[in-house]
């Protein structure tokens, strides 16, 4: 089968929507199917369809160099060097450019939608699938996905023909995060994960150190490719506080007692890891996900970045820390949320 996945991944979208499409990818193309990426890029001259065109190639380095500005850039060179091709389709003129484009299945994960989207690719396409997050829109798709915890609750508006996959049994989760061995929780915290994302443009990972520089633990702090204040950031390491780039985060995951993580994804891979976490909401499509696990007893939930003060925020570290038995029971329940199985379920379906 030939399946079109649709996202875009940057220094201001993120990297969320190329990450989890690539577990599915993945796993598509594990059972034969031909998966390749489209992309939107900035508004350009050449001509889209030559540039598409198999005889030019698909990495165009030079093209991506000259052309692709750093909002879509990082997605599109992550996607390469997995080894995906990737169709371009210009900002301004993507449904017109993508009606160029033949697939048996196109994915679509990406905010920049709307009802005619779904209209038109629809048409023209043999099946659609959606990667949904906030339910704002009725979707004309064969498949609506939402991996996130709570998703079941939502009253999705569909045609009724939709088949609805939602919960976290379908969480697309890499698969180093599969079968993680257990962990023993320890009487005393000593490290302590801090991750906003693959970008932070807002400046949360200053903030977060600025207040935390004086504290008696270990950080381990993530820095996002698109992060573009390094240099600030540097100048908080210390035998304390440690800076991470290109980090293996599974392992990091395992080795730290503690986390402060932004409520993305990356909260499903703190939780097959059973690392306890404070969450932070930092986008609109976090605060479900935000809310249901703190209402489960899953994170510790405080709140958005911009209303965040430090007290709440250290307050917040010392209520975990100080208390183990509520550090294992944030474990345990983590651990009960996700088996790993999720993008299997979802190609299995869709290719079905």
């Amino acid at each position: 089968m030939e399946i079109a996945i649709r996202a875009d991944g940057g220094a201001k979208i993120g990297m969320g929507h190329i990450m989890r499409t690539l577990v599915l990818a993945k796993e598509l193309k594990n059972k034969n199917n031909h998966v390749f990426y489209i992309c939107r890029v900035d508004n350009f001259t050449y001509d889209i369809k030559n540039l598409n065109n198999e005889t030019y190639g698909f990495n165009h380095n030079e093209f991506i160099k000259n052309y692709v500005s750093d909002k879509y850039k990082m997605g599109i060179e992550k996607i390469l060097s997995v080894g995906f091709k990737v169709y371009f389709v210009r900002e301004n003129f993507l449904i017109s450019d993508m009606m160029n484009i033949k697939a048996d299945l196109l994915i679509t994960d990406s905010y920049d939608i709307d009802e005619y989207y779904f209209s038109k690719t629809k048409n023209a396409f043999s099946r659609t699938a959606y990667i949904d997050d906030m339910n704002l829109y009725y979707y004309d798709v064969d498949f609506l996905i939402n991996q996130n915890i709570g998703a079941e609750k939502f009253n999705y508006k569909t045609n009724e023909n939709s088949k609805l996959l939602c919960g976290c049994k379908y969480v697309m989760l890499r698969k180093e995060f599969k079968n993680i061995e257990e962990k023993c929780v320890p009487e005393t915290v000593k490290n302590i994960m801090i991750t906003v994302g693959g970008a932070d443009p807002n400046n949360i990972t200053l903030k977060l150190l600025s207040w935390v520089k004086s504290l008696n633990y270990n950080f381990h702090v993530v820095i996002g490719p698109s992060f573009n204040n390094i240099e600030q950031l540097k100048e908080f390491e210390s035998a304390r506080i440690k800076l991470y780039h290109n980090v293996d985060m599974c392992s990091l995951m395992q080795k730290v007692d503690m986390a402060v993580s932004a409520c993305g994804s990356t909260l499903y891979e703190l939780a097959a890891c059973k690392v306890p976490t404070i969450g932070i909401i930092i986008a609109d499509n976090q605060q479900g996900i935000a809310c249901e696990m703190h209402k489960q007893g899953i994170i510790r939930n405080i709140g958005w970045y911009n209303e965040l003060d430090e007290d709440t925020f250290i307050k917040a570290i010392g209520d975990i820390s100080d208390n183990y038995d509520l550090r294992k029971n944030m474990g345990l329940k983590a651990s009960k949320l996700i088996d790993g199985k999720g993008a299997e379920r979802i190609s299995n379906i869709i290719t079905a």
